[in-house]
Parts: structure tokens; sequence; C-alpha cells
């Protein structure tokens, strides 16, 4: 009887080191997490600069959070969150799926561009953010564990600005405002979404959005094709028009360096 209770308090004694080391390491757990997911479900670097989370009341704060952007694009990043506050339902916490009363993500940044191949990087995020869509289903089948998920009630991104630059028109930088995302139980038909299937369902909201906006600027004469071709076309038109009077010539060669300028 007596080795019972000792191997008892032992057992309880672990249990009570790992709840602490668990709690005290909640913050970090969820950044490594944020940032992990997060780079697998973009194929760039995720990076986030701090987490915050108030265990008694559940709600968290979240900064820094950064989506670097694919290979051959002059910004560093191609989307920054702002500032991301969120409130878990505490009762949930260790059950699984975990519930999120709200995530809301103010003020985030997106620095949308088209390189000289005439692609742009939401596009390249777009496909990643497929492609991992695809291998996560298939980790999903294949597992045999039981991965922590999520259902998040409301999920709101607002305030959200994009800067806009295409190669071809030299530095000229465009901006234009993004509309309010609202998003409605994400997670629940499924039974929860794991972390890196949120992830893929916010990108892929963000990116639907960002690209609805940018429209609004005339980008889509820009995309598939090469600063190069765009030139070409360009010079083609001022060509066509050096047999008139020189005057006119003139005019119509500035009138064709600006439409490619975009001025």
């Amino acid at each position: 009887m007596k080795k019972i209770l000792i191997g008892l308090v032992g057992l309880l004694v672990i249990v009570l080191g790992i709840s602490i080391y668990v709690f005290s390491s909640l913050d970090g757990i969820v950044k490594n997490a944020i940032e992990t997911y997060g780079s697998e479900a973009t194929g760039t670097q995720v990076s986030v600069a701090n987490v915050k989370i108030a265990l008694k009341s559940g709600a968290g704060k979240i900064s820094g959070l950064n989506v670097g952007n694919p290979k051959g694009y002059s910004a560093s990043n191609v989307f920054e969150l702002g500032e991301i506050s969120t409130k878990i339902d505490t009762g949930t916490v260790t059950e699984n799926p975990v519930i999120i009363d709200e995530l809301i993500i103010r003020s985030p940044v997106v620095f949308y561009e088209i390189n000289k191949a005439g692609v742009s990087n939401v596009d390249v995020l777009k496909k990643n953010l497929a492609q991992a869509g695809g291998a996560s289903e298939k980790a999903s089948e294949e597992s045999t564990g039981k991965p922590l998920k999520f259902i998040i009630r409301k999920l709101v991104v607002e305030g959200g600005k994009a800067s806009v630059r295409i190669a071809a028109l030299g530095n000229t930088v465009q901006h234009v405002n993004i509309p309010r995302i609202r998003l409605s139980d994400v997670g629940k038909k499924s039974g929860g979404a794991t972390a890196a299937e949120v992830a893929q369902i916010l990108g892929k909201h963000l990116v639907k959005s960002v690209k609805k906006s940018v429209a609004t600027l005339g980008v889509k004469q820009y995309l598939g094709k090469s600063a190069d071709m765009l030139k070409k076309g360009a010079l083609g038109k001022v060509g066509s028009g050096l047999g008139g009077v020189v005057g006119g010539a003139g005019g119509k060669v500035g009138g064709a360096l600006k439409g490619l300028l975009g001025n």
C-alpha cells in the first residue's frame, strides 16, 4: 500500500511538473506553432515577434507576425499582419478541438508585387497554399495520431492596406485599401481545423481579397507579360508614329512612354 501511495505521489508530481511547464511556456509554444505551421502553409518564412496569452481570461495578443516574400521579389514580406488579438474559450483548453471565440487582425499591410516576368508574389503564395493544402490532407490520412484542432467562432481582418509595385513601371508604388474580411465558425464543419489548415484558410481569403482590391488599379494588364514584352509593345506603338511630322511624332513618343510608365 505504501509503495502504491509513493507511486501515485510520484505520478502527481510528474503531471504537475508537466502542467507548470506547459502553462509557463504556452506563449513560446504558440509562437513556435505559428512560425512552423505558417511557414509550411505559405512556403515562405513566417516569423512572430511576441505572443502573450492570459490563461485566466483566455485573452491573447500576437504582434509582429510577418509572412516572408517568395524569392525574386524586392520587399522582405508579402504580409505584415499588424496587431492580432484573440479570445480563447478557457473551458476548452484541455479539449480537442479548442474553441477560439474570436481572432481579430487589425491594420495588416500587404506588399503586392509583379516581377519582371509578369508573375505576382500573391499568385505564388496562392499556389503554395494550394500545394500545402493537398499535402496536409494526405498527412492527415496517413497519420494515426490526433493533432490538436481549433474552431474559430469569429475571424476578422480589418483596416488592411496594400502597397502595389510593378517591375515594368520602375519604382512607382500605388496604394489601395483591403475590404474587411469576416469568417464565422472556421473548422466547425470538419470537427475542427489544424493550425496548418487555419493558416491555409486565412491565407486563401486574404489572397482573394487582395487580388480583388489591386484589380481596381488595372494590374491585370501586367500579369503574364514580362517587362521586356511590355517595353517592346510600347516601342512598337512609338515606331508606328515616326512616319509623321516630327512634332507629332514627338507627341506620340511622349504619350507612349507615359503609358509605359503608368502616368
